[in-house]
Parts: structure tokens; C-alpha cells; sequence
């Protein structure tokens, strides 16, 4: 059995959770099944460190088109550019490059790994599977309309569907209406990321807020609502990972009179490990996710874990974390929050004992074996 993924998230991402998903699943095939990643030119770090595809550096790319400096403009004119030369980009070669593995057909199972539909027309009648992360563009999104009309034809057609949730899946198959025996949930397993104590990056006590603060994060909610918190232990920040924070974040915390509790860091991976490792607690307040990885990260450094109870963060973790709940109706992450720090030493002892029980539910050779019989099952 041979599987042929294409170039996309790999070209997207240079790095991130979906292109390390698959890089992840990809490594920890058993050694029966053969795989190739249709790609020419990457700087995609999980592909680059994996040896699972041989490709060159990008050559030529938008950061680096005309200058690595930003102006106004220069994605609308790398856009002409590479309709123009296809062949002079990054994007056009890589696409050519899946195009011709496709077409060639030696292969039994074509798995693309993001929603561009230029494949379709090349497969002829080779099955193909399509995962599908999460719903957040159809559920929070007016911009990526492409996407969306794109999912929804992929999904009707592909052959299978990979959820990473049963949240998701049950997503799926309401707002896209496909039929649930089409689709197979696989979770996403444990990061392996480095163990053992380190010494702290930060001398005081802080919770830790990890990733973007699009709409749907309900990051400012988060802020709001603990900002009474922070203001009765004046030794606690919150530490936040992801982009700088924006003019509007910083005059809500100066509004609120904690910006000096406010404390930003973009760190390596073994730096978020650290920072997961000495935390009072990782915080989640999103009113949606696919899956939730962080989840898994957290229990990794043995980082006590608080959710909002949404979506599908009370699949993921069970019992094996603090819930509260906030959205635009009610909100009680103060009381949980105080209720956390009041928390006695067996007590939370007892809530990390769950969390790594629960993280062994997750692995990626599991996942790797799961997907594996899905395409079995396609090749009968």
C-alpha cells in the first residue's frame, strides 16, 4: 500500500499544528506501508527535520519577492507575478511538481493535505482522503470563503473523511451535511517534546496563555474576567505566547490596571515546554477547537489545565481538568480561578495524576495505526 500526500500545508505552514500532525503520522507508520510527500522546494521545519521527503530550501517566495521587507501591495503583485510564472515560484513548481505525481498513478491512496481542489481533475478515479481539522472558518469566518466552498466540495467527494474530534466530526456533518459512516475521528496524539525539570524562565508565578487571540480565543472575555484576580494577588502575570499584543489588547489592560501583569514572550519549543513546566496553570478560554493540542502539551509538563467548557475540550480531557464556563451569557473563571490557587497540594496533585493518565490515551503510533486502516479499507 502507498500513500501520496501533496505539497500544500507544507507550503503554508513553515511550521504548525497541521503540518506537524502530518509529519507525525507520517513517521510513525509501520514500516508495511509505503508513503511519498509530492514536494519540491520547502522550509517547512517539522518536514525538514523528519527526512520523510526529499526537497530543496524555498527558492523563491513571497517574504523574499522583490525585498524581504513588507510594502503596500506586494501580495496583490507577487499574486500577478505568479500567475504570470508559475514555473519562477515556490508555489507554481511545488504545484507542477504534485500535479505530475498525481497523474503518474503509482501510488494507491492520494491524501492532500489542505483544501485546494486542483487535484480532482488529476486523480482519475484514485481514491482520496480528506482531514478536516475543525470548522472555525464556517462557524467564525466571513474572509476565507475559498476554504469554505472548497471544504464543502472536497468533503462531498473525498472518498473518506478524517475528523480529529467527534466535536468536529458532529460539526461536519451538520454544516456540511455528510453522512457519519463517511467519516473517522483520530485524534491527534501526545507531543513529544523534552522532559525533566529546567530552571525557570520567569521568577514570578504566572498563568500561561498560549496561541493566537483571533475572536473565537475569547482571549479579552479571559482578561476581563481575571483582571479582579490578578488585582488580589499582585505577584501572578499572565504570560502569553503568539503575535504582540495589539494597541486595543494594551488599552484594555491599561484600563483594567494590569498592563505591568501583562507579559508577552515568543518562545522556542523548549522554551513553551518551560513555560507549561513552571506555570500555576495553562488557561484555554477558546469558545472553539478542533482539538485543542495544548491540552496535551500542558499535561506533557505536568501543567495544571483550566478549560472553558465548550466544544471539545470536555472530550479531550475528561475529567482531567478545571472547567469553567465564558461566553457572552455567564461567566464564573473568577470563582475556578480562585477556587485553583486555593487549591491544596494533594488536591492538585491528584488533578496532574489524571492529566497524565489521560494523556496515555493519546500516541501517535495509535493514530498513525487508525489512519492506516482507513486507507486499507479504501484499497479493498
Amino acid at each position: 500500500m502507498k500513500i501520496l500526500y501533496d505539497h500544500q500545508i507544507f507550503g503554508l505552514q513553515k511550521f504548525g499544528g497541521i503540518s506537524n500532525s502530518f509529519v507525525q503520522l507520517i513517521t510513525h507508520f509501520p514500516k508495511s506501508v509505503q508513503y511519498e510527500v509530492a514536494i519540491k522546494e520547502c522550509d517547512n521545519i517539522h518536514l525538514r527535520g523528519s527526512q520523510i521527503a526529499d526537497f530543496k530550501p524555498v527558492n523563491s517566495w513571497l517574504d523574499s519577492f522583490f525585498s524581504t521587507k513588507y510594502f503596500r501591495g506586494k501580495d496583490r503583485l507577487y499574486e500577478l507575478f505568479a500567475g504570470w510564472c508559475p514555473q519562477l515560484t515556490t508555489d507554481g513548481r511545488n504545484l507542477t511538481y504534485s500535479i505530475n505525481r498525481i497523474e503518474k498513478g503509482d501510488y494507491d491512496v492520494f491524501h492532500p493535505t489542505f483544501f485546494d481542489d486542483y487535484f480532482v481533475k488529476h486523480l482519475n478515479g484514485k481514491p482520496f482522503v480528506l482531514t478536516i481539522h475543525d470548522m472555525i472558518p464556517e462557524l467564525f469566518s466571513t474572509s476565507d470563503k475559498l476554504q469554505i466552498e472548497n471544504k464543502k466540495r472536497l468533503a462531498r467527494s473525498a472518498s473518506h473523511i478524517i475528523a480529529v474530534s467527534e466535536k468536529t466530526k458532529e460539526d461536519i456533518v451538520e454544516l456540511l451535511k455528510i453522512p457519519e459512516d463517511k467519516i473517522s475521528v483520530i485524534y491527534h496524539g501526545a507531543p513529544l517534546g523534552v522532559q525533566g525539570k529546567h530552571q525557570p524562565l520567569f521568577e514570578f508565578p504566572y498563568i500561561l496563555y498560549v496561541g493566537n487571540r483571533n475572536y473565537y480565543k475569547n482571549f479579552l472575555p479571559m482578561i476581563n474576567d481575571l483582571a479582579s484576580v490578578l488585582l488580589r494577588h499582585d505577584t501572578i502575570r499572565i504570560v502569553c505566547t503568539g503575535d504582540d499584543f495589539s494597541i486595543d489588547e494594551r488599552n484594555v489592560f491599561k484600563k483594567l490596571n494590569i498592563e505591568d501583569r501583562m507579559v508577552h514572550i515568543r518562545p522556542s519549543d523548549d522554551h513553551l515546554y518551560n513555560l507549561y513546566e513552571h506555570a500555576l496553570c495553562f488557561i484555554f478560554p477558546s469558545l472553539y477547537e478542533g482539538f485543542g493540542i495544548p491540552i496535551l502539551e500542558a499535561y506533557k509538563a505536568g501543567c495544571p489545565v483550566l478549560l472553558n467548557r465548550k466544544s471539545c475540550f470536555p472530550e479531550i480531557a475528561q475529567d482531567a481538568a478545571m472547567y469553567f464556563t465564558l461566553d457572552e451569557d455567564q461567566s464564573d473563571l473568577a470563582e475556578v480561578m480562585e477556587s485553583f490557587l486555593e487549591m491544596d497540594p494533594p488536591s492538585r496533585q491528584r488533578l496532574i495524576e489524571k492529566q497524565n493518565l489521560r494523556l496515555a490515551d493519546f500516541s501517535w503510533e495509535k493514530s498513525a495505526s487508525e489512519l492506516c486502516e482507513v486507507y486499507q479499507q479504501l484499497c479493498e
